[in-house]
């Protein structure tokens, strides 16, 4: 993954038309779409949209549309990223209920939770699992963190998403996941374990 530097420079490159530059950007925040996206397809859609697919359409917009974006850092560009991707998911989700009206508050109740699931990469707990020895920029971490993330098995992704990111206590967890409350912190104790683990293979 390109180090902070590079991905300014290539923001800077993708902005004034290089294709190349482009790519490698969208591809280093690829596994960070698709957390977001996966992060919210399980509330109303799981079987029915492939959180990879939507980060592939993302990718596809952003492409179409790199003229538009305005900002310069890593943190704007996924910002920008996050606006693409709650178009994309509300679609989706109109297509999936039925209905081809717009509605204003579940795109603003996507935002809060994708905003939500993103302030999470970038929070503390990204400091928690990288090693001094990494020297990671605080704005590449949370690209790291979602990549280390997607690389764990379902269970373990799904109850520190639970717990960090949407914030319920154990015994929702338990009730949404049909398992124990013992099961589940134990699962929540192997799981950030296993993420730190991952961290250090990124």
């Amino acid at each position: 993954m390109p180090h902070r530097e590079d991905l300014s420079k290539l923001i800077d490159q993708a902005r004034k038309g290089d294709n190349q530059a482009l790519g490698e950007l969208l591809t280093s925040y690829r596994k960070y779409l698709v957390f977001l996206a996966r992060s919210q397809v399980h509330h109303h859609m799981q079987a029915k949209v492939d959180p990879s697919d939507v980060a592939q359409e993302v990718c596809l917009a952003a492409h179409a549309s790199i003229r538009e974006f305005q900002g310069g850092t890593s943190e704007e560009f996924a910002g920008w990223l996050r606006g693409i991707l709650t178009n994309i998911l509300a679609m989706q989700m109109r297509k999936y209920l039925g209905t081809q009206k717009r509605d204003p508050r579940l795109e603003q109740a996507l935002q809060q939770r994708l905003a939500s699931a993103s302030g999470f990469l970038q929070s503390g707990i990204a400091g928690d699992f990288t090693s001094p020895s990494q020297h990671f920029a605080r704005n590449e971490a949370f690209l790291r963190l979602a990549e280390a993330l997607e690389r764990l098995p379902e269970d373990y992704r799904q109850v520190i998403v639970l717990r960090h990111v949407e914030a319920l206590p154990f015994a929702e967890i338990a009730r949404v996941m049909q398992r124990s409350v013992d099961s589940v912190e134990k699962l929540w104790v192997r799981g950030l374990a296993k993420l730190k683990q991952s961290m250090g293979e990124v």
